[in-house]
């Protein structure tokens, strides 16, 4: 049994886990599209899947899902047909697929879109402190190109025509953490340990995550007397996000691969 990691190449975070969990005697492979991976899926009439995932014609024991890179850059017709097959034959098979999946693709995308909105409009937690306008030059910390929801780094261009969202936040009530299966832990803190009281505070967000299928994500948040605000939220944690706890959480990650 293999675990198989999905993640462009150039994802070291990804490359960093499937190491830890080689060293761990858990074998474990990084793959970036199909090649080496082997996909079946069969569906009935009475709306019942069987699905199959191999790599090197060895079952596949666990999934960590962290995106794929570059499948809509054929510019040739019949190559991007193919291309846009074999996405939807690979979302397919990792939607459905019965073993434990950690960001389990679904009807929201292969890689789930995540709006730090949705949960501050069922009243989980407050709106954060934004202003949409779309001036692309406009200053900001945290920018987020609409409707796409994608960050915007500092040194990138962007249009006048850009629609964008820049949150305001407080350094000083700010906390952020990381989502790693069952652990949740909070960078920063000793040993990333987190309080009873803060993990009661986070708890309606760490809970959102997981009902969107998110088992690995890191978030934001304004911890204030009265009102909890998220400010932002990821579902690509980078390990130079947790340089100290990365063996907790790729410890956390793997036990929620291998139960």
């Amino acid at each position: 049994m293999t675990l198989l990691v999905i993640a462009p190449d150039t994802d070291e975070t990804a490359a960093r886990f499937a190491g830890f969990a080689v060293r761990r005697g858990v074998p474990a492979v990084v793959a970036a599209r199909f090649g080496r991976v082997g996909v079946s899926v069969r569906a009935t009439r009475g709306r019942v899947c069987r699905t199959r995932l191999t790599l090197d014609g060895t079952e596949v024991s666990g999934v960590l899902n962290r995106g794929v890179d570059a499948w809509g850059a054929e510019t040739d017709p019949d190559r991007s047909f193919t291309a846009a097959e074999t996405y939807a034959a690979f979302w397919s098979a990792v939607a459905l697929w019965p073993g434990p999946v950690v960001n389990r693709p679904s009807e929201r995308g292969f890689f789930a879109r995540i709006d730090p909105l949705e949960p501050a409009g069922t009243g989980l937690v407050e709106p954060p402190r934004t202003v949409i306008l779309n001036d692309g030059s406009a200053p900001g910390k945290d920018v987020y190109r609409i409707p796409e929801w994608t960050v915007v780094a500092p040194e990138v261009p962007r249009s006048r025509f850009d629609v964008v969202q820049i949150a305001d936040r407080d350094p000083a009530r700010s906390h952020r953490f990381v989502v790693a299966g069952a652990g949740v832990f909070e960078v920063g803190a000793a040993g990333g340990e987190v309080g009873r009281e803060t993990a009661n505070r986070v708890a309606p967000i760490v809970g959102w995550l997981r009902r969107r299928g998110m088992g690995f994500a890191d978030f934001t948040v304004e911890l204030g007397a009265e009102v909890s605000r998220l400010t932002d939220v990821s579902c690509w944690p980078s390990h130079d996000l947790f340089p100290q706890l990365e063996d907790e959480v790729y410890t956390a990650l793997l036990r929620e691969l291998t139960p």
